[in-house]
C-alpha cells in the first residue's frame, strides 16, 4: 500500500462503489458500537493493520511524510484478536468506562483491484467523548484498506491508517478509533 495520493481513482462499476461503501459504513457501525467480536469476523487471517507516525518534513522534500519504522500500531490477525478480547473485559482500564465513539466516513475511492482483491481509499473523522466530562477526541485520518472478497461480502486483508495529526492528542489509539 501507498501513503495518500490525490490523483485519478480507478473507475469501477456503480454496483461495485455502492458495495463498498456499504460494506465500510457497516463496517464502522460495528466499531461505533463496539460490536467487536462481529468486526473481528471481517479480519481476514493474514491481516497487517498499521498506523505509521507522521513525521514533519521540509516542503519539497522527497522524504515520505511517513516513517517506515515507527507505527502507533503494526498489528497482525493474532495481536488484534488479543487487542479485541481484552476490550470485550469489563476490567478493560482503557475503556472503563466505555468510549462513545462516531466515524463519518467519505470520499471513498477504489484505487487498484487486483484478482479477488480491490484496494479502498477514505477519509475518516472520528469523534470520541468518555466518562462524564466535556473531553473529546477529534481524529482524522484517510484509510487504505485492501478488501478480499468473499461469498458473504468482504473481508480485511490489509489496512494502512494514514493520521492527519502529527502529535495526537488522545489518551489512547483504541481499535474503534480506527
Amino acid at each position: 500500500m501507498t501513503e495518500p495520493r490525490t490523483g485519478a481513482t480507478l473507475p469501477v462499476d456503480a454496483e461495485t462503489q455502492h458495495r463498498v461503501e456499504q460494506w465500510l459504513y457497516d463496517e464502522v457501525d460495528l466499531l461505533d458500537g463496539f460490536a467487536l467480536a462481529e468486526w473481528l469476523e471481517l479480519v481476514e487471517a493474514d491481516v497487517l493493520l498499521k498506523v505509521p507516525v507522521r513525521v514533519a518534513r521540509h516542503p519539497g522534500s522527497e522524504r515520505s511524510e511517513f516513517s517506515a519504522e515507527s507505527n502507533y500500531l503494526r498489528e497482525d490477525y493474532e495481536m488484534i484478536r488479543e487487542r479485541v478480547g481484552r476490550l470485550e473485559k469489563e476490567y478493560a482500564w482503557s475503556e472503563n468506562p466505555r468510549s462513545r465513539v462516531r466515524h463519518v466516513v467519505g470520499n471513498v475511492r477504489v484505487l487498484d483491484v487486483s484478482g479477488d482483491e480491490l484496494t479502498v481509499a477514505n477519509n475518516q473523522q472520528v469523534f470520541r467523548s468518555y466518562g462524564d466530562t466535556a473531553d473529546h477526541d477529534l481524529i482524522s485520518a484517510q484509510r487504505h484498506t485492501v478488501l478480499r472478497e468473499r461469498d458473504d461480502g468482504y473481508g480485511i486483508a490489509a489496512r494502512t491508517v494514514y493520521l492527519d495529526h502529527s502529535i495526537l492528542n488522545t489518551k489512547n489509539l483504541t481499535l474503534p478509533l480506527l
